[in-house]
């Protein structure tokens, strides 16, 4: 099964053995874990599923080459083996693209950044095994100031003394998330988006039920089960305190704001650093460039989240004092996105506090049948989701059984040499679709894309592209509607797809769309253009939840 179809009511009539707080990347790791090691699962988000942190990444999957600057040796080795894994469970989406780094005589030193890429070789030696050789990723090079600059002729020369080139990979975070999301429901895990967690009922001193919000259909309900795990992000510490816990927890948050701009750098993701000495990258990105992030401290309602003008502002100034030949203005940014981002250490500076994570075992104090995960970072989710399940199937009084989440493949993987499956699917398709939709679908669906393209052989007029010169058609947009839980205008145009991610598709587009998700769920006129009004919100880098 990889179909979701999303039924509050069916929540109550269930008894869970977990019920999973937070439909992030962590959390749709552990309903994925949790499922295939036997557990009867609910997940729930009180928005959609990846749609806060995890959708405002830099859409990265690294080791954190900067971590071993602040000597996290753990973090980094961890975050690589985490990458081969990833790499190895989900092909299609999680990719190398190769990085470079700079070096000048002030900042980004020659001779630092060699011994940097030598430990960070080192720390991958297991980067290669792999089914897949072009999956494989090959060691660091040196380049001369010739060879910088012959690579890519934008970068700065003024103190140029070299730079290096290095791999790490790249995925889509939302559609990522959603293949855990997708193969855990496909198990018989409950999930279910914007849903809003009010209440948790504590009896004899454990967590027995969870009261939730319908945010769609309204109304409300009692979930019975025996864990609760929040992993709910920025937003864990406002779930403890639901009942009466987290006064040992004191989270950080951290802004992170990203733009989408013309394409800059010619192949490669360039690393900058900052004149105060912070780091950040542009990145390719579907013809575009993705650049990020910033890093400052965050005190707001995160429901007040924002990327203002004055943060684009400032963060050009930044990227073209490290980049002239960008000569970016505010007109270049196509889209920009911000994302808050839990940090559990408290005595440094944001940009410097580590992205290392912490499990909370309430049980140690005194409260049975609850667990807290806060912190971490996108690519170590999958091992914090296994840690997390342990420890659950313990305060179950289970045997700890093996995780599977290592080698089993998620829904839309294929084994063997992906870019050969692809290239033979593409031909057994030929015909169907012009050859720059079919291969966007097979890399960005896998196996899943046969789903939109049957939709095609039942209904020719789902072939027309909703942009022209996009590859995103009709039929993508009705498979994301029906088969994935997409219950907003927004969930379809920057969850599902990318369509709203490299700016405003048009009005006719969105028009379509919103035409479709009317059919499918029984909109009225004022529901429509409620919806519009968030996307545009949302487009313009504001609350997507504005009215």
């Amino acid at each position: 099964m990889t179909r979701m179809v999303r039924d509050f009511e069916a929540l109550s009539r269930r008894r869970f053995d977990l019920v999973v707080v937070g439909g992030g990347i962590t959390g749709a790791c552990l309903a994925w874990d949790a499922s295939l090691r036997g557990l009867r699962v609910a997940l729930v988000d009180k928005a959609d599923f990846a749609g806060a942190t995890t959708s405002a990444s830099s859409k990265l999957i690294h080791g954190g080459l900067r971590y071993l600057k602040n000597g996290e040796v753990g973090l980094v080795r961890e975050s690589l083996r985490e990458r081969r894994i990833l790499q190895t469970i989900s092909p299609h989406s999680v990719r190398p693209i190769p990085f470079m780094i700079p070096t000048y005589r002030r900042g980004n030193l020659y001779w630092m950044i060699k011994g940097g890429m030598l430990a960070y070789d080192l720390l991958s030696f297991d980067r290669n095994r792999l089914e897949d050789p072009d999956q494989r990723i090959p060691g660091h090079r040196m380049l001369s100031v010739d060879e910088v600059l012959a690579e890519e002729p934008g970068v700065s020369r003024d103190g140029l003394t070299g730079g290096a080139i290095y791999y790490d990979c790249q995925c889509d975070p939302e559609r990522h998330c959603l293949e855990f999301v997708l193969g855990a429901a496909s198990l018989g895990a409950a999930a279910v988006n914007y849903a809003r967690v009010v209440g948790l009922q504590v009896h004899r001193g454990r967590v027995e039920r969870v009261e939730l919000e319908d945010l769609v259909g309204g109304g409300r309900c009692e979930v019975e089960t025996r864990m609760v795990a929040n992993v709910a992000g920025p937003w864990a510490d406002a779930i403890d305190h639901l009942v009466g816990a987290g006064e040992e927890v004191v989270l950080r948050r951290s802004k992170g704001i990203h733009l989408v701009t013309r394409p800059i750098a010619r192949k490669h993701a360039v690393v900058l650093r900052t004149k105060a000495g912070r780091h950040f990258f542009i990145i390719p990105w579907r013809d575009h460039s993705l650049i990020g992030t910033t890093d400052t401290e965050y005190r707001g309602p995160i429901e007040g989240l924002e990327v203002t003008d004055g943060d684009v502002e400032g963060f050009i100034e930044e990227i073209n004092e490290a980049y002239p030949s960008a000569a970016l203005t505010p007109g270049d940014v196509q889209y920009r996105f911000a994302g808050v981002r839990p940090l559990v250490e408290q005595d440094t500076q944001v940009y410097t506090a580590s992205r290392r994570y912490e499990i909370i075992d309430y049980h140690r104090r005194g409260l049975e049948g609850f667990v807290s995960a806060v912190g971490g970072k996108y690519t170590t989710s999958r091992n914090l989701a296994r840690k997390l399940c342990d420890r659950i199937q313990i305060r179950l009084d289970r045997p700890v059984s093996a995780c599977l989440t290592e080698r089993r493949l998620l829904p839309g993987a294929v084994r063997g040499r992906f870019q050969s499956w692809l290239e033979s699917s593409v031909a057994a398709s030929e015909g169907l679709l012009p050859t720059d939709v079919l291969r966007y679908l097979y890399w960005t669906y896998g196996a899943r894309a046969s789903r939109v393209l049957d939709r095609v052989r039942a209904d020719e007029s789902l072939a027309e592209r909703l942009v022209e010169g996009r590859p995103e058609t009709r039929a993508e947009a009705k498979m994301v509607i029906e088969d994935e839980m997409a219950q907003t205008l927004c969930d379809v145009m920057f969850r599902r797809t990318g369509l709203g991610t490299l700016g405003h598709p048009g009005d006719e587009a969105v028009e379509q769309v919103c035409e479709m998700l009317s059919t499918q769920h029984g909109w009225d006129a004022e529901r429509k253009e409620r919806e519009k009004r968030r996307f545009a919100s949302k487009i313009a880098g504001r609350r997507e939840d504005v009215d």
